[in-house]
């Protein structure tokens, strides 16, 4: 089963860095809104490593969904499930019991609040995000796969990473796994040069 993707900020810079990347014709949409405010059964919560859910699109999400518990839930399974520790490149879904916005993908984008804007680390995340999810829909009924997924633009906000950079790593995430572009990713010398790409957009 596909899924759809929307991609939702409320930047006009980031929304403008998407569309470099995201032509129409991928169905990937890029709108300027409120991502608590998309119809969508899944949203990407682009937490620390740790589960602290206390500041940016974190505590937005757990206030809107979760009535300020998403971090109480989600640091006891990260613990039980990941060792303590959910590391950049690995993601999670996680229902919320709320019949709008039926889950959160829990996907990274740094170990703990920092500046990342010299990593690879919005691809990673989006990456996870995505294999989280097309993973949960192999397993799940009809009536509780994903069907949409919105995410937020990743990394820009305490990871200070630009928009353009991030938006490239997002494409280049999408491309991977959406639409499985490895062609990339088949010799070291390739991997290289679109890791030095990704870092330096």
């Amino acid at each position: 089963m596909s899924v759809s993707i929307v991609l939702c900020d409320r930047s006009d810079a980031m929304v403008k860095a998407w569309k470099n990347y995201f032509a129409d014709d991928t169905g990937v949409k890029s709108v300027r809104e409120n991502i608590l405010t998309v119809k969508t059964d899944a949203l990407l919560v682009p937490a620390n490593g740790f589960g602290f859910t206390d500041g940016g699109i974190d505590v937005a999400v757990s206030g809107a969904i979760f009535d300020m518990s998403l971090q109480d839930k989600l640091r006891p399974l990260i613990d039980s499930e990941y060792g303590g520790e959910l590391l950049v490149g690995q993601a999670l879904v996680m229902p919320t019991n709320n019949p709008r916005i039926r889950y959160v993908v829990v996907a990274p984008t740094m170990r703990v609040p920092e500046d990342v804007s010299d990593t690879v680390n919005a691809y990673l995340a989006l990456r996870g995000a995505l294999l989280a999810v097309i993973n949960h829909n192999r397993k799940a009924s009809t009536t509780n796969r994903i069907a949409t997924l919105a995410v937020p633009g990743l990394a820009t906000g305490v990871g200070n990473m630009p928009y353009e950079r991030s938006a490239y790593q997002m494409w280049m995430a999408y491309r991977t796994v959406m639409l499985g572009d490895v062609e990339w990713s088949q010799t070291l010398v390739k991997q290289t040069a679109i890791q030095k790409k990704m870092r330096e957009r």
